[in-house]
């Protein structure tokens, strides 16, 4: 909480006062060219959202988004530090973290199905999580094993070269799963 202090007889005590004094919107004396941070805060997000979702319809994955918008928020950082910049990095960290929050979902909730005996919940889980080209072989790695068992080879295959096609996965991951690949084209 913010401490604001009392003045007494021309000093200013100690003694934190319980209530914090803002001045109305309507006070005569605020600047009147003063940018509401909060509006702008709105405002960014509403774009932002928008942006996003043109974006996902358009088929760029989640993985990809993420990565703009934190390039985006790490140019704000550096920007001069103002109440505008402020704000809209406040827009930016919340669709960062609502975006991130949806990618974990996808992979927690289908490791979860998975160790419950629901596999093929698990696949949808899993399957969505490759769309959005997380940044993680885990799903991949998933599938490959369940849809071996399955002796699905193609679905496997399939599975092995989006990881190939995923720029987040690291050159070793692309390479493991380049081999994986070869394995199932000879079945």
């Amino acid at each position: 909480m913010n401490k604001v202090y009392q003045l007494t007889m021309g000093r200013t005590t100690t003694a934190p006062i319980l209530r914090i004094v803002t001045m109305p919107n309507w006070w005569p004396f605020k600047r009147k060219n003063e940018v509401d941070p909060d509006e702008v805060f709105r405002q960014t997000e509403a774009e932002l959202r928008e942006n996003l979702a043109e974006a996902e319809r358009a088929g760029e994955s989640r993985q990809a988004l993420l990565a703009a918008l934190q390039a985006e928020a790490q140019a704000l950082e550096q920007a001069e530090t103002t109440a505008v910049n402020k704000a809209k990095l406040r827009a930016y960290d919340l669709l960062y973290s609502d975006l991130r929050q949806a990618l974990l979902h996808n992979l927690s909730e289908g490791k979860a199905r998975e160790m419950a005996g629901d596999v093929a919940g698990a696949i949808g889980y899993y399957e969505t999580a490759v769309a959005d080209q997380v940044s993680s072989r885990f799903p991949y790695e998933h599938l490959r094993v369940i849809y071996r068992r399955q002796e699905e080879y193609e679905d496997a295959r399939r599975i092995c070269l989006a990881a190939v096609d995923n720029p987040f996965l690291s050159e070793s991951d692309h390479e493991h799963f380049r081999n994986w690949a070869e394995k199932f084209g000879k079945q």
